[in-house]
């Protein structure tokens, strides 16, 4: 099946913002981060990529019409994506303004709940819209899990870099490693469940999915926290190539979806 580009980008990259902003609220609910300026950043960096990936989102509809009739009809996939991208980039506007305002900690750990939530929700939201008994490779829980799971690294790699870019203590830099590893255990479990259960992993997309999805997209991330877990000094090389390996490995991901896909009508030697 041709690969569709933008919805591709549209989950990679508004993926790693809900993340990101889960980590924010995550690390501010037990207290990690100190620099409320990092936390801002974080929160404007986060609705930036939310609001990338919902543009991205929208090139796919191609004509203005179509963007009119999703927004009026809210049972399709993607008007709940929007809707959710829509609600975590308020959220983050709101905790933005909270900490900026220094409001009562019990208002923003509320937020940072909140925030906590929406990751899991949103991507496994994206996911979840694809899942259709006429797709034999997309009809498994395992592929809005591995949605989830492969947004992760990236989100949890740009809190690392904003707490280095903001000096936070070596302290926070080990929890962000902590964080950073257990994203890419994450991954590599999740994605693997769906690359076991399409068959991804022993077909033709072989090479995309041990190479790209496991090793660089899971593996490299998972090394990347345990190194600065072990030594904080290594937040910026380590979060750097993190993110990179994220990013391959969530688009990955998405990419191996669609040219996994085998549409049930191939079966009867129908071109889909």
């Amino acid at each position: 099946m041709e690969i569709q580009w933008s919805l591709v980008l549209f989950t990679a990259i508004s993926g790693a913002g809900a993340w990101l902003f889960a980590f924010i609220g995550l690390n501010e609910f037990l207290g990690r981060a100190r620099n409320d300026k990092g936390l801002m950043v974080g929160c404007v960096l986060a609705a930036v990529l939310l609001a990338v990936g919902g543009v991205a989102s929208v090139t796919h509809l191609s004509h203005v019409d179509h963007v009119l009739w999703v927004l009026q009809h809210p049972a399709p996939g993607i008007f709940v994506e929007a809707l959710l991208i829509g609600i975590d980039a308020v959220l983050a506007v709101v905790f933005f303004l909270l900490v900026k305002r220094e409001v009562s900690a019990g208002a923003r750990k509320a937020v940072a709940v909140l925030a906590i939530a929406m990751g899991p929700i949103f991507t496994c939201s994206c996911g979840s819209s694809y899942m259709m008994a006429s797709q034999l490779a997309w009809n498994t829980i395992t592929l809005p899990l591995g949605y989830l799971g492969t947004a992760i690294p990236a989100g949890a790699a740009i809190w690392m870099l904003v707490g280095y870019y903001f000096k936070e203590s070596d302290e926070a830099h080990k929890v962000a490693g902590v964080e950073l590893a257990v994203a890419g255990a994450a991954s590599l479990v999740l994605g693997a469940a769906y690359g076991f259960a399409s068959g991804a992993a022993f077909n033709d997309q072989t090479v995309l999915f041990w190479i790209a999805v496991v090793a660089v997209g899971s593996v490299v991330p998972g090394v990347c926290g345990i190194l600065v877990a072990r030594s904080p000094k290594l937040a910026f090389s380590a979060g750097v190539t993190a993110m990179i390996g994220g990013f391959v490995g969530s688009v990955s991901y998405r990419v191996l979806m669609w040219t996994a896909s085998v549409a049930l009508m191939a079966l009867f030697g129908e071109a889909i």
